[in-house]
This record gives structure tokens, C-alpha cells and sequence, in this order.
């Protein structure tokens, strides 16, 4: 028989297994995972069976997004032939999620089982292998291999760095070895430790199945209802006229002021009628607090937004007001912003078209560091200067894209625009291609990156792509006008980048990471920002 036919029904067989193994989808990262196999004394990629696109979850359980094939693979490909150089029976692999706790769990897994273990510290990578393009490959496995005692490992932990996800890589000598083991890992794994529900919004499949089937009375006025990704609805009131309306509930932060509490419930709410293209102008708000909350604490919260709304140009013509026992803070249970324009003088995320730059202003993770830098101040201040961290702190007043936006407008080109709120940047690119329905190539190393966010994320081991970003601005704009709303965004003190490209080809939405490695364009299923945000709750 031949060998490569053989290699693909072993791949095939391996991978109908791991799509029945329910618990494996826990612990899939935010990059997904690839399975691979490679011949015998592979040279390049295209020597390496993977799964096109990767494999993801759907339905709760593990689903291959495209087929099997050989050159579907990049990062797992590389890496296995790597370590097949090394140790030739080494031919499969899979990688899949870690953090902290799974990888003490999984070392003692490996003592148990007899396989060697190792780990790998990221963040000790040269400069001048991060600068040579093909370098870190190499360099990581041989870090593997020197951790592991100079022996090849059965598993090895990548520690996460900016930019870099924590991962584990099995190996073995066939797809359907692996997939054997690392399904046992991820039911023991599973039975060890009860797993942390979902913190943020609900994701994308349930908003599908279940929420947009239960939207009420079907309404012909109804030009864009809730949908992924679309920050507001468009309604036609007549006369050539459209009502856009969107909504938001607002947390108190703590260690941040009534008054910022205030501002950022305008502008938060603001935000998302203001990447429609338009100018918000009517508001209401529901302020819930406990019985305790002081008189001074009220007024302050509710002078702020009056004063924010006022700045903003913006009419609050109603909403509720009262104290309720089951609160442990003030809250906004919801903010609506709304405003009525002509038909043709707005845009969506649905808008983008192929061949569009994609900008992308003041850089990733912009709300996730100003609310962690005020919350987790005493952490930071152990590593970094106070001036740094007081930095990171400040850009809780960044967490608007209001005037972002309408320089945009103003300049003119814009095809979409959209505020990467939960899920960060690389989710709220995802929901642009996903409701425009076009691919999307774009570079991290493109990105503009302020240094106050890397150190915050770096203390928490965050990646910023995947964090929450209100305050970063997606923009997909025609390439004629692209520089130019650059050029008028800088001028008016906000940094932005082109960071990517949109393309004709829905089924290629990737992006290039800082170490190399092409991930595709997903909504991560647990925002990174959310579990450390409330363990700061917890310890006060």
C-alpha cells in the first residue's frame, strides 16, 4: 500500500476520535488546535499530513474545520519536524491548552506515566533569534530538549509570553497514539478539576441557536437586527430616515471613582452607536445601587454622566433610578444611546468589502490594561515604576472610541467599523469578516503596541490580542483613504496602524503573530481579562 495512503486513513481514523471525545474541546486554546503527522524524514511543510483551518469546537464538541491534507499545517508542522530530526519515531503531534495549574497537573501526570516532561519560558527567547525569520522553531525545541535532560519529550508546556499563548505539544509516532493519549488526559484532567464556567458575554453558537430565534414579533422595519458582531440595530422610522439604537450594562470598577464610573457609562454606551458612522444623540440609563451607597457617591455618579452626556452633545430623556438589597455596588443595569439619520449615512460591520486596508487605533487591549492597572496597582508597582504604571491607569480614559470614530467619518473611505470589546482584537476582526463574509490577512507585528499594555498583560499573562478592547477601534476603510484617516487620527492625537488586509476569500482569515506562527481569526471562548478581573474582586 502506499505509505501516504495509509498516513491519511490513520489521520482520518484519528481524527473521527478525537471529534467523540467531548472533553477534549475544554482544553483546546484560543488558537486552536492542529493534529499532524509527518513521513519519514520530512524537509518542509508540505511533507506534514494536518487539518486545514484547524480544529475547533462546535456543539460543544472538538470539530476539524477543514480536511485533512499535507501543507495545511504551519507551527505543529515545523515543530514535529523539528523533533522527528531529533528523534526520528517522532512522527505526530497535537497541541492544546495550559496554564499554571494544568501544567503541575500534567507534570505529575508524566511522572506517573514514565514520559519525560519539560517546559519552555518563552520570555527567554533571544532577541536575535525572535529577529530571524524561521529561528524560534528551532530554538524551542532544543530548549525543550535541554529542560527535558537532552531527550526528546513525550510532552512538553510552551509558557506564554506577549503576544504568545500557553500551549502543550504531545508526541508520538502515529495520529491515532496521540489521540488516544491526549483524550485521556483531557477526561482525567477533566475529573481533577471541576472546570471554571464562561465569564463575559455568551459566545457566538448559543447567540446563533438559541437567542436570535427568540427576537419577538418579525418586524419589516428591521433593516440590521441583532446580529454577532454588529454593535447596533437600524430601524426604518420613514421620510428616508433610520432610528440606530444599541444597548449596554456598565460595572463599577474598584479603586475608580463615582465620577469615572460616570464617564465611561456615556461613553461605553456612546461607543456603539458611534462606530454605526453616526453622532449619538439621545440616551436613557437604568443606575441600580445598594441601600448603602452613600448620598455623595449618588450624586457624583449621576453629575458625571450629565456632564459626559453634555460633552458628548448627547439628551438623556429617561431611564430608572433606585436602591435594591441584592447589590453589592452601583451598576448600570443598561444604557441605551440612539440616534436618527438618513438611510445612506451609516455603516455596519457587515460593510467591509475585499481589498479594504484594516486599521486598527491606539492598540490592543486598551480597556483590559486600564482596569487591571487600577485594580492590581500594588502587583504592578512590585516590577515597574510608578510613572509607567500610572500610565497603564490613565488608559481607563482611553476606553471610548467616540472620536475615533468620526474622524473616520469625517475623512471619509470607511467601509465598517467596530469597537473590539470581549474577545479583543482578534475576536472583533473575526465578527467583521464573519458578518461581511470576506477573509482577512493581517500581522500582529503591525499593531501599534504602547508599553503600558504590554506590561500589564505580561504581569497576568494575557494575550492583548485576545482582550478586551474597548477604547481599540477597528476600522476597514478603502485603500484611497486609508492613510489619510491615519494621517487626521494622529493629528488629532490618537495612534492608529494598517495591520492587515481584507480578501475575497471568507474561508483564509488568519493572522501572523509576533513569534511567527499563523493562527486563524476566532472569538475566544473565555476572554482572558474576565478571570483575572474577578480573582482582584476576591482578594480585595
Amino acid at each position: 500500500m502506499d505509505e501516504s495512503i495509509e498516513m491519511y486513513g490513520e489521520m482520518v481514523t484519528a481524527l473521527q476520535n478525537l471529534e467523540r471525545c467531548k472533553e477534549f474541546a475544554s482544553i483546546i486554546p484560543e488558537v486552536r488546535t492542529n493534529l499532524v503527522y509527518a513521513i519519514p524524514n520530512p524537509q518542509g511543510t508540505e511533507d506534514v499530513l494536518g487539518i486545514d483551518g484547524r480544529i475547533t469546537i462546535a456543539d460543544g464538541f472538538p470539530k476539524a474545520a477543514g480536511k485533512v491534507k499535507f501543507g495545511a499545517s504551519s507551527h505543529m508542522a515545523r515543530l514535529i519536524i523539528e523533533m522527528s530530526r531529533k528523534d526520528p519515531a517522532m512522527r505526530a503531534g497535537i497541541n492544546f491548552a495550559n496554564n499554571p495549574k494544568m501544567a503541575k497537573w500534567l507534570e505529575k501526570y508524566c511522572k506517573n506515566k514514565g514520559w519525560l516532561f519539560s517546559v519552555i519560558d518563552r520570555t527567554g527567547e533571544p532577541e536575535e533569534v525572535k529577529r530571524e525569520e524561521g529561528a524560534s522553531m528551532p530554538w524551542k525545541v532544543a530548549e525543550a530538549i535541554r529542560a527535558a535532560g537532552g531527550k526528546v519529550p513525550k510532552l512538553f508546556y510552551e509558557k506564554g509570553a506577549i503576544g504568545k499563548e500557553p500551549v502543550s505539544v504531545l508526541i508520538g509516532k502515529n495520529p491515532i497514539e496521540v489521540v488516544e493519549q491526549v483524550c485521556e488526559i483531557a477526561r482525567l484532567y477533566k475529573k481533577a478539576f471541576r472546570t471554571t464556567p464562561k465569564i463575559g458575554k455568551i459566545g457566538v453558537d448559543i447567540f446563533e441557536r438559541f437567542v436570535l430565534k427568540r427576537l419577538g414579533k418579525k418586524d419589516k422595519t428591521v433593516i440590521v437586527p441583532p446580529l454577532p458582531g454588529v454593535d447596533a440595530s437600524v430601524i426604518d422610522i420613514g421620510n428616508d430616515k433610520v432610528l440606530i439604537i444599541a444597548e449596554d450594562p456598565i460595572f463599577t470598577i474598584p479603586k475608580q471613582s463615582p465620577e469615572m464610573f460616570g464617564w465611561f457609562t456615556v461613553h461605553i454606551g456612546a461607543s456603539d452607536v458611534a462606530v454605526m458612522g453616526v453622532k449619538p444623540r439621545y440616551m436613557t440609563y437604568t443606575l441600580l445601587m445598594p441601600p448603602a451607597t452613600k448620598e455623595e457617591d449618588f450624586k457624583t455618579i449621576v453629575d458625571s454622566i450629565h456632564k459626559a452626556a453634555v460633552e458628548l452633545e448627547i439628551a438623556i430623556v429617561g431611564g430608572h433610578t433606585g436602591y435594591y438589597p441584592v447589590l453589592a455596588a452601583p451598576l448600570i443595569g443598561g444604557i441605551n444611546v440612539f440616534a436618527i439619520v438618513e438611510k445612506d449615512k451609516y455603516v455596519t460591520p457587515l460593510g467591509a468589502r475585499p481589498d479594504d486596508d484594516i486599521i486598527l487605533t491606539k492598540g490592543p487591549a486598551i480597556e483590559t490594561a486600564g482596569i487591571l492597572a487600577s485594580l492590581w496597582e500594588d502587583k504592578l508597582l512590585e516590577k515597574y515604576p510608578s510613572s509607567l504604571v500610572e500610565k497603564a491607569k490613565a488608559l481607563a480614559r482611553q476606553m471610548t472610541v467616540i472620536k475615533d470614530a468620526q474622524i473616520a467619518m469625517k475623512v471619509g473611505g470607511v467601509t465598517s467599523m467596530h469597537d473590539a470589546t470581549e474577545g479583543g482584537v482578534i475576536g472583533g476582526l473575526f465578527e467583521i469578516a464573519n458578518a461581511s463574509n470576506v477573509g482577512m490577512e493581517t500581522q500582529e507585528n503591525l499593531f501599534i503596541y504602547p508599553e503600558e499594555v504590554r506590561i500589564v498583560c505580561e504581569t497576568f499573562n494575557i494575550d492583548p490580542v485576545a482582550a478586551i478592547a474597548e477604547g481599540s477601534l477597528l476600522i476597514t476603510a478603502k485603500p484611497t483613504h486609508s492613510h489619510k484617516i491615519i494621517h487626521q487620527l494622529k493629528e488629532e492625537g490618537i495612534d492608529a496602524s494598517i495591520m492587515g488586509k481584507t480578501t475575497n476569500d471568507p474561508e483564509k482569515r488568519t493572522m501572523k503573530r509576533i513569534d511567527g506562527s499563523i493562527v486563524p481569526l476566532v472569538i475566544p471562548a473565555q476572554d482572558p481579562f474576565w478571570p483575572v478581573f474577578f480573582k482582584g474582586l476576591e482578594e480585595g
